[in-house]
């Protein structure tokens, strides 16, 4: 199984780009309390914090609302997890490694910085771990934590040679 989803992933590698966006109802079929939690939650309402004079900024919509061209006004699933086209289906998303072969991101530190950047105009610096309380999907388990850094290889005792 896992070479077929490796062959999979290697020959469609954008597969879910190409097909696209799919919306948060079609999440909210299967993710209820994740989708309630992104409604209630800031993301959702990024689009409507934006003064008027910077909702047809592209620089402010890259992030406040970066699928509006598609009606998606926001920062929905989508934004941060890939387009679900390919991956939402309910048989692909009971496999997690074909979910992922086939675009389902798992979105880590690096995916939120991407928008919460030291140029981006906020009151306060952006904390990963405390803005990530913010958006947590009661429904799903949570973020695996990253895996611990391996400590250093102890290097070779040096033999006492003559005058050491």
């Amino acid at each position: 199984m896992t070479r077929f989803l490796a062959v999979l992933a290697a020959t469609l590698p954008s597969l879910a780009a190409a097909q696209g966006v799919v919306g948060p109802e079609t999440c909210k079929a299967c993710h209820t309390g994740a989708h309630a939690a992104w409604r209630e939650g800031p993301h959702a309402r990024a689009y409507d914090i934006l003064p008027e004079r910077s909702r047809k900024d592209p620089r402010c919509l890259g992030c406040h609302a970066p699928d509006l061209e598609m009606g998606l006004a926001g920062v929905t699933c989508e934004a941060c997890h890939g387009p679900g086209a390919a991956y939402s289906a309910r048989y692909v998303m009971r496999d997690a490694e074909l979910a992922r072969a086939v675009g389902l991101v798992d979105p880590g530190e690096k995916t939120c910085l991407a928008c919460h950047t030291e140029s981006t105009p906020s009151l306060e610096r952006f904390d990963y771990a405390a803005k990530l309380k913010l958006i947590a999907h009661p429904d799903l388990p949570p973020p695996a934590p990253p895996p611990p850094e391996r400590p250093a290889a102890p290097r070779p005792a040096r033999p006492a040679g003559p005058g050491r």
